[in-house]
């Protein structure tokens, strides 16, 4: 006999992977809009402000395809649907700025990179929390990992919009990656203090709100933090930042 599944219990399609918990108040599902109006929207969030130590050179400025790390990443958002775009950088001025402009995204400044990724990250959801109309969502992915495709942005986000979990998160194969979508309901969390392992610490809280996409993409696992890898994603003839 088949066992009736629990009031509001989320059921994961192919691809998708749901475990159920305990229901927390801060973070109680919403329903999906119904036929016929807007649905909600989700935001994109770039994390360009490090100091890219290993790789030599800013990595938001690296060439990835014919633009930049940064605007690459920002033109995926855009095409992927989320709006609006931000990019995280150091300073309002530095070379990428322009860039991300023409590819849709909008700056936030981080001075200096300051606190880090999580920093970045603050700074970016603390634009979004201020303005006149809050998505209800975010995308967000470090400059890291510029060749992930719009279509593995629109799996996570239509992942969102079908369980309204609070963490959707993409995985190819055996390993997770990003961009990572965090429903606006947590978005306080990353505020925190004391997240030693940064928004991964926030991710990891509660796997019961964790929905995972497996998606064809293994640029969601890219962490281009050296020339090597830079040169392993985009080929021999990729050019090199200057004294690496």
């Amino acid at each position: 006999m088949t066992r009736p599944r629990p009031a509001g219990a989320v059921r994961a399609r192919p691809g998708e992977t749901h475990r159920a918990a305990s229901p927390a108040p801060a973070a109680a599902a919403r329903p999906a809009p119904a036929a016929g109006l807007v649905p909600a929207p989700v935001a994109g969030l770039v994390l360009a402000a490090g100091l890219s130590e290993r790789m030599g050179a800013s990595k938001a400025s690296l060439a990835a395809g014919g633009r930049s790390f940064a605007a690459r990443l920002a033109r995926t958002l855009a095409q992927a649907g989320c709006a609006p775009v931000l990019v995280v950088l150091r300073e309002a001025g530095c070379a990428p700025a322009a860039e991300v402009a023409e590819a849709g995204g909008a700056v936030v400044v981080n001075p200096g990179g300051a606190g880090g990724q999580i920093g970045s990250l603050r700074a970016g959801l603390d634009r979004l929390r201020k303005a006149a109309e809050p998505p209800a969502a975010v995308v967000f992915s470090p400059v890291d990992n510029p060749a992930v495709a719009a279509a593995t942005v629109r799996a996570v986000v239509a992942a969102w919009r079908r369980t309204r979990a609070a963490v959707v998160v993409p995985r190819c194969g055996a390993g997770r990656g990003h961009p990572v979508l965090a429903d606006m309901r947590i978005a306080g969390e990353f505020f925190e203090e004391g997240l030693a392992e940064g928004a991964r610490a926030v991710i990891r809280r509660d796997p019961g709100r964790v929905v995972e996409v497996e998606v064809p993409d293994d640029a969601v696992l890219d962490d281009l933090d050296t020339p090597a890898a830079y040169r392993r994603r985009f080929g021999l003839g990729a050019p090199l930042p200057p004294g690496a």
